[in-house]
């Protein structure tokens, strides 16, 4: 088998799971105890699967360019294209006439600025979407929030909290959308079953474009 993979191992799993990182490198999650040719024996099980998606992410991947935040660099906000304007200026990150307006800082701190940035703007877009859908369906969500999820788009917990990946913020609407329909449909149904698909295509019924959409562009949502 010619596939490279990190092992991580948590007290509290149960089982092994694999994460393809957008860079192609592979991990692998497993319990503490578990012999390491158990978990060889399960990755050479799913080499098949495993080759498919570094495939994939070849593919897609192919024409990404990493961001160098300089000054005329194209970034995305809710489904809209803003170009970067550095300026000298003490100011706050912010947009102004279709342009992003950011304070001159070396990249590295510009990227940390921006991803702070970017947060606020999907914490209160997914606040009010919430809210407006969770009418729409007849659930009431605990709590909202965003965090930086590296293999999801958002979770739901069984006391009502559901969180959204920030990075969906740079996705057109009804991409966001559709994460934030998935997730408030589970409220009714913790699970994925076809009255979980059901509900959700009562309110979304184009969500399999949706899902489509973000298997093949998902990887692209990133500073």
């Amino acid at each position: 088998m010619d596939i490279d993979y990190a092992i991580t191992r948590r007290p509290r799993r149960k089982t092994v799971s694999i994460i393809i990182r957008s860079d192609n490198r592979v991990d692998v999650l497993a319990p503490s105890l578990m012999p390491a040719y158990l978990i060889h024996r399960f990755v050479k099980e799913k080499q098949a699967w495993i080759q498919k998606k570094l495939q994939f992410n070849t593919d897609i991947r192919s024409g990404y360019q990493p961001k160098t935040f300089t000054t005329g660099e194209s970034f995305e906000l809710i489904g809209r294209t803003y170009q970067l304007q550095i300026t000298e200026l003490n100011t706050t990150i912010h947009i102004a006439d279709n342009q992003l307006i950011a304070p001159d800082q070396p990249p590295e701190k510009l990227k940390k600025s921006l991803i702070t940035w970017y947060r606020q703007q999907a914490d209160q877009h997914f606040q009010l979407r919430c809210q407006h859908f969770a009418t729409a369906i007849a659930v009431t969500p605990a709590s909202i929030g965003v965090k930086a999820y590296k293999s999801r788009w958002g979770s739901c917990h069984h006391d009502g909290r559901i969180y959204f990946n920030w990075r969906l913020i740079m996705a057109p609407t009804w991409i966001s959308d559709y994460v934030i329909v998935h997730e408030l449909c589970h409220l009714i149904h913790h699970n994925h079953s076809k009255l979980f698909w059901h509900t959700v295509e009562q309110t979304m019924p184009d969500y399999r474009e949706a899902k489509l959409w973000l298997k093949t562009n998902g990887l692209l949502l990133d500073l």
